[in-house]
């Protein structure tokens, strides 16, 4: 039974200052690369699956569609700042933002890769980043962080949640991979692991080793609730489905 759109979940973080979650893709047919709420339009979705899901999404935060702000990623380590001149941002090629405004949300799209959401309640400073292994090895959330201290916050004061991702024993890679991780994070134990066939690497752990030293608190960071390749009817994976596929949809917007 294909989704209507209607009967989409949510999961909810409990992130100080900001209203963020992340999709599901309802009652969908998990065989079908785009069946359920995907607002990506770069992935070859159907236009009506994206404009029906970007309004669902809008509602929800009580914004019309033009206020999601949704860049064109490319597991870049590009950071843009969403200040007054947006919309006129070139998001092209950009895969993490930064806003200070409470009249936009911040979106992130994936299917296996970590959705990243930062932000300094005191200071009123919102982030977000798509960490894919080559963003994780570029540390795209340090450089985030970085560019929301720039903008007032303070890493003591960031809490960070990770959303829906492909999980270690499922996020296996080639030797090549699986080196530069070894070279990037050479003194941590645990990123890098042994495999049946080839090694597998822990995504989320890579990136919690980036945030607390980038400075943030331990219990300031929340690891991802499920891996998106174990769950296919529920999150989009790339990995199970193909790069032409649907997206999950990591959200987030200053109260």
């Amino acid at each position: 039974m294909k989704s209507t759109l209607t009967n989409f979940l949510t999961i909810e973080y409990e992130l100080p200052g900001t209203r963020a979650f992340s999709t599901q893709r309802g009652c969908a047919d998990a065989s079908d690369a785009y069946d359920g709420l995907s607002v990506c339009h770069y992935v070859d979705a159907p236009d009506h699956i994206v404009e029906e899901s970007r309004r669902i999404v809008a509602n929800e935060f009580g914004v019309t569609p033009e206020r999601l702000v949704i860049p064109r990623q490319t597991h870049s380590s590009a950071v843009a700042v969403i200040d007054d001149t947006y919309p006129d941002i070139n998001l092209d090629g950009v895969d993490a933002m930064v806003t200070q405004r409470n009249d936009i949300v911040l979106c992130i799209n994936t299917a296996d890769c970590v959705p990243v959401v930062l932000c300094d309640p005191i200071a009123g400073v919102l982030g977000i980043a798509h960490s894919g292994w080559r963003g994780t090895v570029s540390r795209i959330s340090a450089l985030t962080i970085d560019e929301m201290c720039r903008q007032g916050a303070l890493p003591q004061h960031i809490h960070a949640v990770m959303g829906p991702c492909i999980c270690p024993d499922c996020f296996e890679v080639g030797e090549e991979v699986a080196s530069i991780f070894k070279k990037e994070f050479p003194f941590v134990s645990g990123i890098v692991m042994s495999g049946p066939v080839k090694p597998h690497v822990d995504l989320p752990e890579a990136i919690r080793v980036t945030l607390i030293e980038a400075g943030l608190p331990t219990g300031y960071i929340t690891m991802p609730p499920a891996c998106s390749h174990c769950n296919p009817a529920l999150y989009f994976s790339a990995r199970r489905l193909g790069i032409k596929s649907g997206r999950t949809l990591t959200a987030a917007k200053l109260l």
